[in-house]
């Protein structure tokens, strides 16, 4: 980095030092927008992906800079942002309209993908971690499919290249080259991934189905008791889903909607394991699942096979 050759007035333009390197940025990202209360270093530096060390060093700058406020003392110190400050609700707004670019991004490549009949299974394979890098994703395809189906992606996708100015790279393979990947920790941009298990498994009756919902709607319950910005981050999905013409569906997302604003901590639990019609029918459109972390995916399904 070239050092600077004038130094600026930190009233003037704090931005310099808030954002001024990506320890910041990701710690900040995580304070205004992905966590809903105070949190301690230890926790930050393992959502965020940098060391404890690292992530105290961080956020201790950031402390000194009077954005974010530091509570407790010693290693139990935690920190969050200053809502008294008047750039801390348009800081707060640059994440949530980052976040909103990024689900843009995959709702178009979505409906590329989505569109074309032959590609059974689509995902992102790797995310650029710079500028200029490119997207891989992965396509599964009819064996007599992948002779001619690059070049139709490769057409469709030339205006979501152009938008974003990101190159895209396409991966085609077959679904017996797929079975050998592990997908777990991939976005999925198109199908469902092949399970033999699921596969071999006798059709789910409709009493199951409903039965294991609400299976699913009491382990977010107790998730949204030890982390309420769970709530939050659903509450963003289905705004995001809502600016899209989804037919039919939009009625169950406007409910959903309705639900997570005005309901209370404690009903909007309660409604989550109701036997009522209503709350099996939106049950099956839950907008948390989608939002949930692969941690926290992990820590669901771990739940549900021990209840």
């Amino acid at each position: 980095m070239q050092p600077i050759a004038i130094p600026q007035d930190f009233i003037r333009t704090p931005l310099n030092d808030l954002l001024g390197t990506k320890a910041n940025v990701r710690l900040l990202r995580l304070l205004a927008s992905e966590v809903s209360g105070p949190i301690g270093a230890p926790e930050a530096a393992e959502q965020v992906g940098l060391t404890e060390a690292g992530a105290r060093r961080a956020l201790r700058r950031l402390a000194r800079t009077g954005f974010v406020e530091l509570i407790g003392g010693g290693r139990a110190q935690r920190f969050r942002m200053r809502d008294s400050d008047p750039l801390s609700h348009p800081l707060r707004e640059l994440f949530r309209a980052e976040q909103a670019r990024h689900q843009a991004f995959l709702e178009e490549l979505r409906g590329v993908l989505q569109g074309l009949p032959e590609v059974s299974l689509a995902w992102v394979e790797e995310s650029p971690t710079a500028a200029g890098e490119p997207l891989h994703i992965g396509i599964m395809a009819d064996v007599r499919s992948l002779t001619y189906l690059e070049d139709a992606v490769r057409q469709r996708i030339a205006e979501v290249e152009g938008g974003f100015d990101l190159t895209i790279e396409l991966h085609l393979v077959s679904r017996a080259e797929v079975e050998s990947f592990d997908l777990e920790r991939k976005v999925l941009l198109a199908g469902h991934p092949p399970l033999d298990a699921q596969e071999s498994a006798p059709p789910r009756t409709l009493a199951a189905t409903v039965e294991r919902s609400k299976k699913v709607s009491e382990i977010i319950a107790g998730m949204l008791d030890r982390d309420p910005s769970l709530r939050r981050r659903a509450e963003r999905h289905v705004d995001l889903l809502l600016t899209r013409d989804r037919g039919p569906a939009s009625h169950d997302i406007k409910e959903w909607r309705d639900i997570l604003a005005h309901y209370s901590p404690q009903r909007l639990k309660d409604f989550l394991v109701a036997n009522t019609a209503r709350a099996q029918r939106l049950r099956q459109s839950s907008p948390f699942f989608a939002v949930l972390t692969h941690d926290e995916r992990e820590e669901l399904l771990s739940s549900f096979e021990t209840k």
